[in-house]
């Protein structure tokens, strides 16, 4: 057992950290709010409707999914912000809309071929922190009503994290998202309306 007699409401428009030593639980704590496990007894419930394997993919339709390690197509930026949308199906204002919102326009305005140019295999032309922004871009594609960030500034140096976490913070401040950041880092909990710590 990981968690034994767990009971946790999050309120829509909340900011929420979770937060704990390396392999606390965290990561499974963000997976059952996810759907990706199901729990062994118990159960997650949004608006008082039981997450099931069945219904998942309609609870996923409204959640940003923000991940430490990014996963990055050797294709556009524009085909990564929008993964799975066939490039001629691409809404290119949206697209630009949001890349201004993370804060990557200067990037942008250095690409040859805008959001057309290919970002390289393993995102190769990007750094660290605009990794993350993409990841950022990525789950606000589908205009959200909840954002959760796996670790999001985990492998980034403080100046650049401190930048990432703010970036989320103004998401959640100007979008009126829900926002649930798994994080070891202290600076959370001083941006998060509560921090949940998970003891190992």
């Amino acid at each position: 057992k990981v968690f034994d007699k767990l009971s946790l409401m999050i309120r829509k428009g909340e900011k929420v950290g979770i937060r704990g030593a390396s392999g606390a639980g965290k990561t499974t704590l963000f997976n059952l709010l996810l759907g990706f496990y199901t729990p062994d007894e118990g159960g997650v419930y949004i608006d008082g409707k039981e997450l099931t394997v069945a219904n998942r993919g309609g609870w996923l339709r409204y959640a940003g999914y923000v991940q430490q390690d990014v996963f990055i197509l050797d294709a556009s930026l524009a085909q990564n912000i929008a993964l799975g949308v066939k490039p001629e199906d691409i809404d290119r204002k949206k697209v630009e809309r949001i890349i201004r919102e993370v804060s990557l326009s200067s990037y942008l305005d250095q690409l040859p071929e805008g959001i057309d140019t290919r970002i390289g295999e393993m995102g190769a032309k990007l750094s660290g922190g605009q990794k993350q922004r993409v990841a950022i871009a990525r789950a606000l594609a589908n205009d959200p009503s909840i954002i959760l960030a796996d670790e999001p500034t985990g492998s980034l140096d403080s100046k650049t994290s401190s930048k990432i976490l703010k970036q989320l913070i103004d998401l959640h401040e100007d979008k009126n998202v829900t926002l649930i950041i798994v994080t070891h880092d202290m600076d959370v909990a001083k941006l998060a309306d509560r921090v949940i710590e998970v003891l190992d």
